[in-house]
């Protein structure tokens, strides 16, 4: 033997490569120290034994097909396990191959085999981590077969592995996505740009027909015969359950939102309906003559009407944050103009509770700012208002001071400080949230709503710049906030301010002539009233439809327009007789509406409609007059007409006729069940009894509309009694020149089962 042959057969020693040699009954002849050592054997062991003996018998079926598979073929390969020393199992890759004689007939084979017990047991290894893995695994050659699929596609997709294997991976997908998937793959195929791709959404099909989403990872894997392919597929039912249960929550938030919207502005409306009748008839009745305690009465009402409509406005103000809508002007306007109002306005409450008060402005604060002075003042009178308020002895000092911004911009910072109970520290972190006081209790010394200060700190924030609250050592606490504007001059707040001026009643000319579109008889009332010593002509109009008419026939120098009214609303009444006037080339009448609709976008709804002012309700006389005189554009002198207190007085008799029309519409609607009709008519009762001086009919009104909404016969038959015996008693009571001085007003009809729509 020459010494490479001695090297070469030390290698396949060391190299624990098996070399034997069977007789053709497949007895062993010969085998190699490195086979020996593997099944744990010697000669003896072996030699003229059969191979049956170093092979498990469960894979003795194994080995006898590849021996047959070598007789027939020539060679043949096999993977089996042996048992070793100690009972370890080897696993050996066996190469066979037949020896044969002359004749051509097998008298034996050859044996090459490899111990791969280290390569199975990490082939074992990583098996158990795909079949482990929770994510479906599929192995795909490159035409899209399925080679291999992990129990989690099983678990996933309802199929076996044996039905799966061969199967094309497009019959995993519903049949409106294969052709779309067939292209993909092939593009990923063609495409050597990259081994994996991330991520995408797709529908499975189970092997029961449900589809499921599922999210593919795709990795290419190169291979000397094969470019084969690993698809990751991932179980995302849950997170599109997820997403879609927020999908729904944002929904239902909306729909809320929009509920909460359509709420607040339903009771706007309901609310500022009645407000603007009783504040309208009590400014009246304090111009008219009146004893000492009826005028501190009506004083006392009035008052309290304005402060019930700052707190309406606070909350229509949170809604208008809430939805983003807050917006700010940018105006000229003096600094010190604004602390003198703020003073003025606050004056009476630190001289009722006996407080000092101090304003400190620095020498170097600029007087003449670009901004909105009205939220200025709503800041200030805010925190005024509270120092005020939880201050029942000392002072209350206000300082302004110049902020400079961290970019140079020019801004101001105000102190509002006091020396009440203070603020506890627990409670400084949420003092600004909406709805929330330092007392929370319903026995809390302390009235409102605990917007004040989350409005103005939306308000602050708005203005660039931010408020916060300290405890001062001496007691009470200390409201810094700061804000920045632009800075101007002084002759151009003059100019701002110079063009209102000009609107007062001596502008108007004799003759104006303006249309009132109105549905609610006893807001007609109150309009007359507040117009009866202006020599104007007020046409009337009860709906939307009305209005387009009357301004086809003829021409006026203003429009008043309700915006809720039956039959045609004034919204669209106003683009029908822009659409008109564009058409028939005529000059465009200026159109006011006249709104208790205060919420966010009804003055955006209202422009964009055509209008060219919006007022909301509740509305004072002179900012009426005023509003008129602007769009008017007229010139009428006023004249000594009546006042419009006794314009009031003289209307009580028609007013209580109109109800007592009433009780017949109210049995005729009852004879019919149109409890619809009878809502209305005690909607309108309950809104205006109190505002004419009868509040007994605003109660019975409210009881009519009530039972009315419970379809209640009994209850409504009740209320029509008792009001008909209370208009009996009020007609009677009346001074007898009161009952002879107009004529009943002609009731505006209901319109049957239509919404109760209220000024």
């Amino acid at each position: 033997m020459t010494t490479r042959t001695k090297v070469f057969e030390g290698a396949i020693e060391l190299g624990r490569i098996g070399l034997v040699e069977l007789d053709a009954n497949g007895h062993f002849v010969a085998a190699n120290g490195g086979f020996k050592s593997m099944v744990g054997l010697t000669d003896v062991d072996l030699v003229a034994h059969h191979w049956r003996i170093t092979v498990l018998p469960e894979d003795h079926a194994r080995a006898e097909e590849a021996y047959a598979e070598a007789a027939q073929r020539g060679r043949a390969y096999m993977e089996i396990r042996t048992i070793a020393p100690e009972s370890k199992t080897v696993h050996q890759a066996v190469t066979i191959t037949a020896l044969r004689d002359k004749a051509n007939r097998v008298n034996g084979y050859f044996c090459f085999a490899i111990d791969v017990t280290d390569y199975k047991r990490e082939q074992e290894a990583l098996m158990l981590v795909v079949e482990s893995s929770p994510n479906g695994l599929l192995m795909l050659d490159s035409k899209g077969r399925i080679l291999f699929a992990n129990h989690a596609v099983e678990k996933l997709l309802g199929y076996t592995r044996n039905e799966l294997m061969g199967a094309q991976v497009e019959t995993l997908l519903p049949e409106r996505l294969r052709e779309g998937h067939a292209r993909y793959r092939e593009s990923f195929r063609v495409s050597k740009s990259s081994t994996a791709m991330a991520g995408r959404d797709l529908r499975g099909l189970r092997k029961d027909g449900v589809e499921i989403p599922l999210q593919i990872y795709v990795n290419r894997i190169e291979t000397v015969s094969d470019d084969l392919v690993l698809a990751t597929l991932v179980d995302i039912g849950e997170r599109v359950r997820y997403e879609s249960q927020l999908e729904l929550a944002k929904v239902a938030a909306e729909q809320a939102n929009r509920a909460k919207s359509d709420f607040l502005a339903r009771m706007s409306h309901e609310i500022r309906t009645p407000m603007n009748l009783i504040m309208g008839m009590s400014a009246l009745l304090l111009e008219s003559p009146l004893s000492g305690k009826q005028r501190e009465y009506i004083d006392i009402s009035y008052r309290n009407v304005r402060r019930l409509l700052r707190l309406i406005n606070g909350i229509l103000d949170l809604s208008k944050v809430e939805a983003g809508k807050l917006t700010l002007e940018l105006i000229p306007f003096d600094l010190t103009e604004v602390l003198q109002e703020c003073m003025v306005t606050i004056g009476s409450a630190l001289e009722a509770k006996g407080l000092e008060f101090g304003l400190m402005v620095d020498p170097g604060v600029w007087r003449y700012w670009i901004g909105d002075a009205e939220r200025l003042h709503q800041i200030l009178l805010n925190l005024i208002g509270n120092a005020v308020k939880f201050t029942d002895r000392g002072r209350i000092d206000v300082a302004v001071y110049t902020e400079p911004g961290e970019l140079g911009e020019s801004g101001l910072r105000f102190k509002v400080s006091d020396t009440g109970g203070g603020v506890p520290p627990d409670k400084v972190d949420m003092i600004f949230e909406a709805f929330q006081q330092g007392e929370g209790s319903m026995n809390r010394p302390y009235q409102g709503t605990g917007l004040g200060l989350a409005i103005s700190k939306s308000l602050v924030e708005k203005m660039s710049g931010r408020i916060w609250v300290e405890p001062r050592p001496q007691g009470g606490s200390t409201f810094s906030f700061t804000v920045f504007f632009l800075r101007t001059s002084a002759e151009s707040v003059q100019k701002q301010r110079a063009p209102r001026t000009a609107n007062s009643p001596a502008e108007l000319e004799k003759g104006a002539s303006i249309l009132l579109a109105e549905d609610n008889p006893e807001n007609v009332v109150l309009v007359q009233a507040y117009l009866g010593n202006l020599p104007l002509t007020l046409d009337l109009a009860a709906n939307g439809q009305q209005a387009v008419d009357m301004r086809k026939s003829n021409s006026y120098d203003l429009i008043l327009m309700d915006i809720q009214m039956p039959v045609m609303d004034g919204l669209t009444a106003t683009r029908e007789i822009r659409s008109w006037e564009k058409l028939h080339n005529v000059p465009r009448v200026p159109i006011l509406a006249l709104t208790a609709n205060a919420l966010t976008g009804a003055r955006s709804e209202s422009l964009e409609a055509g209008c060219d002012g919006h007022l909301t309700k509740p509305v004072e006389r002179g900012d009426l007059v005023d509003a008129i005189v602007q769009y008017a554009k007229r010139n009428v002198r006023a004249e000594n007409n009546p006042t419009a207190s006794e314009s009031l007085a003289s209307r009580r008799p028609a007013f209580l006729e109109n109800r007592r029309n009433d009780l017949q519409k109210i049995n005729d609607a009852l004879a019919v069940s149109d409890f619809t009709a009878i809502q209305k008519i005690g909607h309108n009762s309950k809104g205006t009894g109190k505002g004419y001086g009868f509040p007994e009919i605003s109660e019975l009104g409210a009881a009519i509309e009530q039972a009315a909404k419970d379809h209640s016969a009994e209850g409504i038959e009740r209320c029509i009694a008792q009001l008909s015996a209370y208009i009996e008693s009020a007609q009677a009571s009346l001074p007898t020149d009161s009952r002879a001085a107009l004529p009943a007003m002609p009731p505006v009809a209901p319109a049957p089962h239509s919404p109760a729509t209220t000024m």
